[in-house]
């Protein structure tokens, strides 16, 4: 993911405790801003769910968690019953990523992308096919 990001040209920044695997051991929540990109994905749900907790109220322009609707669902009413602003739930995307079919760990990076693209730019994630005027047979 952090690769595929970086050769479509953004400024990544993996945060993770374990220094082999991350640029920084700490999510460092002065530097988000409306142009940056939160993808949440971590070893378990409490990190998930703590991840999101800081990052919810900032003004990332697209905020990402990667599980399932289950998870995601359970997490968001934890969120609620402490009273977290329905208007700030709502910014979160979960589960992750456009369904572009794939699901092995590079097709889920890509489509994870692809979201991203999606949000930055406006688009609808339809085929671009479907904009092309087709002919009468």
């Amino acid at each position: 993911m952090a690769e595929m990001g970086r050769i479509a040209g953004y400024d990544v920044k993996v945060v993770d405790a374990q220094p082999d695997r991350g640029d920084r051991p700490e999510l460092e929540l002065s530097q988000i801003t409306d142009n940056t990109s939160v993808v949440i994905i971590t070893e378990d749900h409490r990190t998930d769910e703590a991840t999101l907790r800081k990052v919810i109220e900032t003004r990332a322009s697209y905020i990402g968690m990667i599980g399932s609707l289950k998870k995601i669902g359970a997490i968001l009413d934890h969120l609620r019953e402490e009273r977290f602003k329905e208007e700030h739930l709502k910014r979160l995307r979960g589960p992750i990523g456009l369904d572009l079919g794939g699901r092995e760990p590079q097709a889920i990076a890509l489509a994870i992308l692809a979201e991203i693209e999606m949000v930055r730019h406006g688009g609808t994630g339809k085929p671009r096919s479907h904009e092309m005027k087709r002919g009468a047979d």
